[in-house]
């Protein structure tokens, strides 16, 4: 029913990024900083029977599910990273929204997407036997590291995976001048200052105080949060990661073979 009443928000605001990126976090504090109704993530599009790989491989239109979905698409803040990965059409079908775009190290992209779903970072190839036990987490994973949708195809599930963070990075360039950016690791030093500036940049008035909500865990902390790089992900792996984003990695000022 709620659905059916729903009207589509013409001009909402968009958080976008490759996901593990702290979208979520960001999402909810600008939301409640401004008073905004906020949808956060769209299941229609990314559980294992959605249709995110079709739209982006053009075989679904975004357009329908916009229509099919409206409650998702009604709120004044939507967040959903994946939606980067289609930028032109999800911009096609709502030109006066805003956009931002939430970006983090690779390294620590990466490093989060896989201590998600229980898969260490140092394995040369992802063999069957190293997947997640759970179900839902097998395919997520087998998901994100296929090639076909992401590139990479020479590569290891690692290559692909920063195939997938260069995917985001380069779709967030071609539109740089519609869309904000926000880098997490600013936000990490002072979270309450940083989603004051963003709503400000945002013309969002302030409605509530967020300082007691800033260190609230918005999504699973990963267990090798603070394992160094090398050790997580090994030479090899972490090598691969730099070379493949190294070049757009310092174009948004992230040191490459530190």
């Amino acid at each position: 029913m709620g659905n059916k009443l729903a009207r589509i928000n013409k001009s909402p605001i968009f958080v976008l990024g490759n996901p593990k990126s702290g979208t979520s976090a960001i999402s909810h504090l600008l939301a409640d900083f401004g008073g905004l109704s906020k949808t956060i993530d769209i299941p229609p599009i990314w559980t294992s029977s959605g249709c995110g790989v079709e739209i982006i491989q053009g075989r679904c239109q975004f357009s329908s599910v916009v229509q099919g979905y409206k409650l998702y698409f009604s709120r004044k803040l939507i967040k959903d990273p994946n939606l980067i990965f289609f930028i032109e059409k999800v911009m096609d079908a709502f030109p006066e929204a805003r956009y931002v775009f939430v970006i983090r190290d690779p390294r620590d992209n990466i490093r989060s997407s896989l201590n998600r779903r229980g898969v260490a970072g140092n394995f040369k190839n992802l063999e069957e036997r190293f997947y997640p036990k759970n179900e839902k987490d097998r395919k997520i994973i087998k998901s994100i590291v296929d090639p076909n949708i992401w590139g990479g195809k020479r590569e290891n599930y690692v290559g692909v995976l920063a195939h997938k963070w260069n995917m985001a990075t380069d779709n967030f360039m071609r539109h740089q001048d519609r869309i904000l950016l926000a880098k997490y690791e600013d936000f990490l030093v002072d979270k309450c200052s940083y989603i004051a500036r963003l709503a400000q940049q945002l013309d969002i008035p302030k409605m509530n105080d967020i300082a007691d909500k800033v260190n609230i865990q918005y999504q699973p902390r990963g267990k090798d949060r603070s394992v160094p790089w090398k050790d997580f992900f090994g030479h090899e792996n972490l090598k691969r990661i730099e070379n493949i984003c190294g070049e757009n990695m310092k174009k948004f000022g992230y040191t490459v073979g530190c």
